[in-house]
């Protein structure tokens, strides 16, 4: 199902090892204690208290906005929306309060942290930070929730209910505990979208698609599920973020078939992967230098058989010029 387009106007990444979006492409770096400084990310009151992840998405929301230049103050707040993805957001923090609760009672609960025990809670204090009363939708399912997410605010803007939609996927590093491999993931990466008709693609347009595929059934059924979602002409480059379960297999093999009609990089995603990488390779490849206009795409796949796919229109790069006007990167 396609849901129309969108237009890319701000980028906003918070990650470890990362500096920008011009690097949301680089391999993610462990979490390492302290990465994240929210009293320079997130200055003033009312942040100190708040769970990780939440402080991540809302310093990434930041950086979305103000890159974007003020257009979603712009907007009326009645027509401002976000999608925020989530996947492993609350699982430490909801451990943390079990244990909280085992060891001293609930009444020991911080009245800060725990609403995020409802997912929807991150989505609910983006809008509150960014005066959003239009709609916000949590998006819950493993790797391909932050490309339904934009599938979900194009589908949106189109009928009218939003001008103007953050787009959002964050992550909580797994507990030691719960975590059965390393390198589990934690950030944010926010997107402002706007309709691609009359929006400002600065840094290029989007559509999402989405598909099922029964993981019992995967080998079989991969053509019928991915034909459509890829079309006939492919783009110049598919990053395919994908594990080793049926699906991602078949998805491997069935991306095969396009060797000398486009580029696939094959993007390896563990059994507890979060949501995150799809929606940062996205990112990663807006942020690309190109001098025309460029074609890209993301596929991303779950074991539970669900399948997203963004299509990209990536804009020339510009840079900014000594006098504050825009130079194309050549």
């Amino acid at each position: 199902m396609s849901a129309g387009e969108l237009a890319v106007a701000g980028l906003g990444l918070v990650a470890p090892g990362v500096s920008g979006p011009e690097e949301a492409l680089t391999l993610g770096a462990e979490a390492a204690p302290g990465w994240f400084r929210a009293e320079v990310a997130l200055p003033g009151r009312g942040y100190r208290r708040l769970p990780d992840a939440c402080k991540y998405l809302l310093a990434a929301s930041r950086l979305a906005v103000g890159d974007a230049g003020g257009r979603f103050a712009a907007t009326e707040r009645n027509l401002r929306g976000a999608a925020v993805a989530v996947n492993n957001t609350g699982a430490a923090l909801l451990e943390e309060l079990d244990h909280i609760i085992m060891r001293a009672g609930a009444e020991e609960m911080s009245p800060s942290s725990s609403p995020f025990i409802a997912m929807s809670s991150f989505a609910s204090r983006l809008s509150m930070e960014h005066d959003i009363t239009g709609f916000n939708l949590t998006v819950n399912s493993p790797v391909t929730a932050g490309l339904e997410a934009l599938q979900i605010a194009a589908r949106a803007i189109a009928a009218g209910r939003a001008r103007a939609v953050l787009v959002g996927a964050v992550e909580e590093a797994l507990s030691p505990a719960q975590s059965t491999c390393p390198g589990s993931e934690a950030g944010a990466a926010v997107l402002h979208c706007e309709a691609a008709v009359g929006g400002h693609a600065r840094y290029g347009t989007c559509r999402a698609r989405s598909a099922f595929l029964d993981p019992d059934a995967a080998a079989s059924n991969v053509a019928a599920a991915l034909a459509p979602l890829v079309g006939v002409d492919p783009p110049g480059r598919i990053d395919a973020v994908l594990d080793d379960s049926a699906v991602g297999t078949a998805a491997a093999r069935w991306l095969d078939r396009l060797t000398g009609a486009c580029e696939v990089v094959l993007v390896p995603s563990s059994a507890q992967a979060g949501c995150l990488v799809p929606l940062r390779r996205v990112m990663g490849l807006f942020a690309q230098e190109h001098t025309a206009r460029t074609r890209r795409a993301v596929l991303a796949a779950s074991a539970q058989g669900t399948i997203a796919y963004a299509e990209l229109t990536v804009a020339p790069r510009r840079a900014t010029g000594v006098g504050g006007g825009d130079v194309l990167v050549v």
